[in-house]
């Protein structure tokens, strides 16, 4: 045993003196050649060449930076569309129709548009033809905030049987990425929801119940849109990536916007005591930036504004461009939608050197200088740019009544476009409208034909909320009257001109015949009549031949002691394209009080790009 004992500890030292040996040797190995450097470290982000800009343009950050999110995010949801006139299907892939009745579950029935299916069980209702499955679409804005708006689209799914989606309402759902991919939610994060709302079908063909054999009339019911149903969960920043990456660069850049635009600006800003945030730098290659709320969602003006912001803010290096600027604008084509905005992204400061040129001869210089200057809160640009909006001469001037419309609301402006109510030019006057009801002394009332008065707002237009589902607004005009209804956004009926009724005798009918308006022998009434699939009672009113008043009555709205109407907006957006492109629609000319045929307007999103916006490609 001690032997044993003696022949491990001599085992052990042996083993230790070996290790020490070997030490040693890699010690003298080390000395003869030294280890390899680690290797660097890839960069974070990549370094690239600036972009090309005109000499003027040198050292802003259009030059120095890109950006990217500049395309609306798509989000997708599943949901129901009820109280449609039998017309709806619930044949759905079993994932889908699983989730649904979840959802039905876990929310209830206790919403609006949900009241009429309380006591029925999710099973039952899916067998209803008066509800529908749908796809619910939405597409988040640029540089979007929370609580933001925004149109959701429904469509009925591709392989089940929903003829039609009109008159329909959409149920409350959830709205992610990846929602037509796994629409249980899971690893799905929620950009938006939709609280449920009415669908607003092409009114060309809401009033055909799906009956017609138009070519492409059967696809055209099967989607809607629901205007301003979408509401965003959180903030959506826009990406500004530095072309040559530096922490000192990033966080410059993140002082530069936040002085810009950290107190109330030009633009209208309320005072708060929150600070808001419009600029974080992340690193030395991205600064996130946020729309401030004064811009109204209008993220291309922003970022046309920031793009040509100068990174050298001294006053030497600022005096000696506004000098360049001034006279760069009389060059032949001299890029004038950037001039105009290194002006405003300078600041009141740069007023003095280009308020000048707002009387230059040369009508779009002297446009570029006046955007510029009223965006800085000069009120003498203001004048120049009514006036522009007022000459039917001048080429910019619808851009000059938009432009009107994105500054701080003033009664002296609103004045004079409440004269371009009058313009020949429907564009013009749908604008000006446009501009004069987002005024905030444009007053919302129920309509109540027992109320001693009428609410207006300074301009005459009268608005009314309809039954809560629309707004209806009287502008008087002496120009061709005319119907306008709005396709996104908040629902409107416009309904300008003078004293527009139908004519008489009188018998329109729509929606299959069930809604018909006579006029009765004898008397200056209408009768209208409706009978509404999903009641046993139908209705029937009598009305004055007063086009503002038949549609609100068709929209809800009408003295306690009678019955009333219950058309979603889409319905009677559409009963009022009928009543025009049938001829029943007239208006008095005030100059011989003779009576002109109306026209009907359906507003048209335009794609165009605005040719007062420059800012750099995010591909470049």
């Amino acid at each position: 045993m001690q032997r044993w004992i003696g022949r491990a500890i001599f085992s052990r030292r042996c083993g230790i003196a070996v290790a020490a040996v070997g030490a040693a040797l890699l010690g003298v190995a080390g000395c003869a050649s030294k280890a390899a450097p680690p290797a660097p470290k890839e960069p974070l982000w990549p370094t690239l060449p600036l972009q090309q800009v005109p000499n003027f343009m040198q050292g802003t950050l259009f030059e120095r930076v890109r950006f990217s999110g500049l395309e609306e995010m798509p989000v997708y949801g599943y949901s129901l569309a009820v109280n449609l006139h039998n017309t709806g299907d619930s044949n759905a892939p079993s994932m889908v129709r699983d989730y649904i009745i979840k959802q039905m579950l876990l929310r209830g029935f206790d919403s609006y548009v949900m009241g009429t299916y309380q006591n029925v069980s999710p099973e039952q209702m899916l067998r209803d033809k008066r509800v529908a499955i749908v796809e619910v679409e939405g597409r988040l804005p640029v540089g979007a905030r929370s609580g933001q708006s925004f149109d959701v689209i429904v469509r009925s799914l591709q392989h089940n049987s929903t003829k039609s989606l009109a008159h329909g309402d959409l149920y409350q759902c959830d709205l992610s990425e990846i929602g037509l991919i796994e629409p249980s939610g899971i690893e799905a994060r929620l950009q938006a929801f939709v609280p449920g709302g009415p669908i607003f079908v092409n009114p060309a063909y809401a009033l055909t119940e799906g009956a017609t054999t138009q070519p492409g009339t059967p696809a055209a019911l099967r989607v809607g849109t629901v205007l301003n149903g979408g509401v965003v969960r959180a903030d959506r920043p826009i990406n500004l990536q530095l072309r040559r990456p530096q922490v000192s660069t990033a966080r410059l850049i993140e002082q530069l916007i936040s002085q810009r635009w950290q107190a109330p600006t030009q633009l209208g800003m309320v005072h708060s005591d929150k600070t808001e945030v419009v600029a974080k730098a992340e690193n030395e290659g991205l600064v996130l930036i946020y729309v401030p709320p004064q811009y109204k969602g209008d993220w291309k003006h922003f970022l046309g504004v920031v793009s040509h912001l100068y990174l050298n803010q001294s006053p030497e290096f600022l005096a000696a461009r506004l000098r360049e600027l001034v006279q760069k604008t009389h060059d032949p084509n001299a890029p004038l939608a950037d001039i105009s905005l290194c002006w405003e992204a300078m600041g009141p400061e740069a007023l003095p050197s280009f308020e000048p040129l707002i009387s230059d001869p040369n009508p779009d210089i002297a446009f570029a200088a006046a955007r510029a200057a009223a965006f800085l809160g000069d009120a003498a640009a203001r004048q120049a740019l009514a006036q522009m909006a007022l000459d039917p001469a001048q080429h910019n001037q619808l851009q000059a009544v938009r432009i009107l419309g994105e500054l701080p609301d003033s009664p002296e402006i609103d004045h004079l476009l409440a004269q371009l109510l009058d313009s020949d030019r429907a564009d013009v006057r749908i604008e000006a409208y446009r501009v004069l009801v987002s005024s905030p002394d444009t007053q919302a009332e129920s309509r109540d034909d027992n109320a001693d008065s009428q609410v207006r707002n300074h301009y005459g237009i009268v608005t009314y909320n309809v039954a809560h589902r629309f707004l209806l607004d009287i502008v008087p005009s002496q120009g061709p009257p005319m119907v306008y209804a709005t396709s996104t956004g908040v629902p409107r009926i416009a309904i300008i001109g003078h004293q527009l009724s139908l004519q008489t005798p009188l018998t329109f009918t729509a929606m299959d015949m069930r809604l018909s308006v006579s006029s009765s022998d004898g008397t200056k009434l209408l009768t209208m009549f409706y009978r509404d699939p999903l009641s046993p009672d139908p209705v029937k009113v009598d009305t004055h031949n007063d086009l503002p008043e038949i549609l609100a009555r068709l929209g809800g709205e009408g003295p306690n002691d009678s019955q009333q109407f219950n058309l979603s907006f889409a319905d009677v957006v559409a009963i009022a394209q009928q009543m025009v492109t049938s001829h029943e629609v007239y208006g008095v000319n005030l100059a011989d009080n003779s009576m002109i045929e109306g026209i009907f307007q359906l507003e048209r999103p335009t794609l165009e790009s605005d040719d007062w916006t420059s800012i750099p490609n995010e591909n470049s």
